[in-house]
C-alpha cells in the first residue's frame, strides 16, 4: 500500500532515541528519589528536627516530585511513540509503537522494551512503510484540546478486522500537525459536532472524591490514637479509601483525555 504522508515527532523522524531517553529518564528519577530521601533523612537527623513531621513532609515532597517527573516523561514517550499514516485512497492509519514492544520485568525489562520501540521507530523513519500492526481510523467521535496536545477518541479497525474504541494523541510539536488535524476532522461525524456527549466522568469523579474523603475521615476517627470509633473498621475503611482514590484518579485521567 502506497504511503502518501507520515506524521511522527521530529525526534523520531530524525533518529529516534526513544529507548535511551525513556530508560535514562526512569533510572534518573529513581536515582534522584533515593538521593533526596537519603539526603533529607540525614539533614533531619543532623538538624534535630521533629522526626515524624519532617519525614512525612519529606515523603510527600519527594513523592510529588517523582510523580511530576514521571508524568512529564510519560508525555514525552507518548508524543514520540504515536505515528500516523495517510495512504492512497485517503485512508488514515495510526500506530502506537509501544504496543509492539515486549518489555520484561524490572528496570532492565522496561529498558529492553523501550529499545525495541526505538528500533521500530527508526525503521519506520528509514523505510517509510506501513507496519502490519497499524490500525485504520474509521471515524472520529470527538477531539478534545488540552494545553500541549489533542486527545482524539476514534473508532479504529485492527489488522484482524475488529473495530475498537481508541484514544490517540496529537501533539503540537509534530511537523505539519495542522494537516493531520484536518484529516482527523474530516472523519468526525456530523452528529457529534452538533451535540457534544454528556460528561458523565465529572459526576463519577466527584462521587469518588467524596467517598474517598468520607472513608478517610472514618479512618482518622477509628485510628487507635483517636479512638472515637471502633478500631476494627480502620483497615476496611483504609482499603475502601484507597479504592475510591484510585477510581477518582481513573475518572480524572479519562476526563482529561476526553474519553
Amino acid at each position: 500500500m502506497k504511503i502518501k504522508r507520515i506524521w511522527m515527532s521530529a525526534q523520531s523522524a530524525r533518529k529516534s532515541r526513544y529507548g535511551l531517553y525513556m530508560a535514562g529518564g526512569v533510572a534518573g528519577i529513581t536515582a534522584l528519589v533515593l538521593l533526596l530521601v537519603a539526603g533529607g533523612m540525614a539533614l533531619v537527623l543532623r538538624l534535630g528536627l521533629p522526626r515524624e513531621t519532617a519525614l512525612l513532609a519529606l515523603c510527600l515532597g519527594v513523592t510529588a516530585l517523582a510523580v511530576w517527573l514521571a508524568v512529564a516523561l510519560g508525555r514525552r514517550g507518548v508524543r514520540d511513540a504515536f505515528v500516523f499514516f495517510l495512504t492512497e485512497g485517503d485512508r488514515l492509519f495510526v500506530l502506537d509503537a509501544r504496543m509492539l514492544a515486549r518489555p520484561g520485568r524490572g528496570l532492565t525489562g522496561f529498558a529492553a522494551g523501550a529499545l525495541q520501540t526505538q528500533a521500530l521507530l527508526r525503521q519506520i523513519a528509514d523505510d517509510g512503510r506501513l507496519p502490519a500492526a497499524a490500525g485504520e481510523i474509521l471515524r472520529v467521535e470527538r477531539i478534545r484540546e488540552n494545553r500541549t496536545h489533542r486527545a482524539v477518541v476514534c473508532r479504529v479497525r485492527r489488522p484482524g478486522g475488529a473495530v475498537v474504541r481508541r484514544t490517540c494523541f496529537l501533539f503540537d510539536g509534530i511537523p505539519d500537525a495542522d494537516l493531520l488535524l484536518r484529516e482527523l476532522e474530516r472523519r468526525e461525524s456530523w452528529e457529534n459536532s452538533l451535540e457534544p456527549p454528556q460528561d458523565k466522568d465529572l459526576l463519577r469523579l466527584l462521587l469518588s472524591a467524596l467517598a474517598c474523603a468520607g472513608f478517610a475521615a472514618v479512618c482518622a476517627w477509628s485510628h487507635p490514637a483517636v479512638g472515637r470509633l471502633p478500631s476494627g473498621v480502620y483497615f476496611p475503611c483504609l482499603g475502601a479509601a484507597f479504592a475510591a482514590f484510585c477510581a477518582a484518579v481513573t475518572f480524572a485521567v479519562r476526563r482529561h483525555r476526553g474519553e
